[in-house]
């Protein structure tokens, strides 16, 4: 019985090794990747990262972040944008970031003429149905994301399989 608790204890020193892999925040922030994703136990440690001065680049990185994240980084993805988001719309107007993520949505066109949204349009939509049901989400932002979202439901539809229970968060 002694060498089951002692691999036992191999195996939970190993487990707790691997937790403690470091994560380089930035690089994630510049690059985010779903093996990095996986990895990332403090999500402040990427809010960090992001320049939350500059709601741009804080909705550039929800949109990259949206490409790298699965259903099994979904839940590590909504802790990054919450504390993200939050953030941001306390150093903020909530209108900029409001319009940035719009923009990243691809549900309104960037005044930049070569602005190509970098985001997978379904997560985005996951993050942002999660998002506006937050208590840091400024409630006219939430019903202004809701109303563009509502207006492209038709176009949001064919681009999405399951979308019933997503629009359902948006209150349409």
């Amino acid at each position: 019985s002694s060498g089951i608790n002692a691999e036992y204890g191999q195996t939970l020193g190993a487990s707790t090794a691997e937790a403690e892999i470091t994560v380089d925040y930035p690089k994630f922030v510049a690059e985010p990747s779903e093996a990095v994703l996986e990895k990332i136990t403090k999500p402040e440690s990427v809010t960090e990262a992001v320049d939350c001065t500059n709601p741009g680049n804080v909705a550039s990185f929800v949109g990259k972040l949206s490409r790298v994240m699965s259903n099994k980084t979904t839940a590590s993805s909504h802790l990054i944008v919450d504390s993200l988001l939050a953030s941001c719309f306390a150093q903020n107007n909530p209108s900029m970031i409001t319009n940035e993520l719009l923009v990243t949505m691809g549900l309104i066109k960037s005044e930049r003429k070569d602005f190509k949204p970098e985001s997978d349009v379904e997560n985005m939509l996951r993050l942002m149905a999660h998002a506006v049901g937050q208590e840091y989400f400024p409630p006219s932002s939430a019903k202004i994301i809701s109303a563009f979202v509502k207006k492209d439901k038709d176009v949001l539809s064919n681009k999405i399989s399951d979308c019933t229970d997503l629009f359902r968060s948006f209150q349409i």
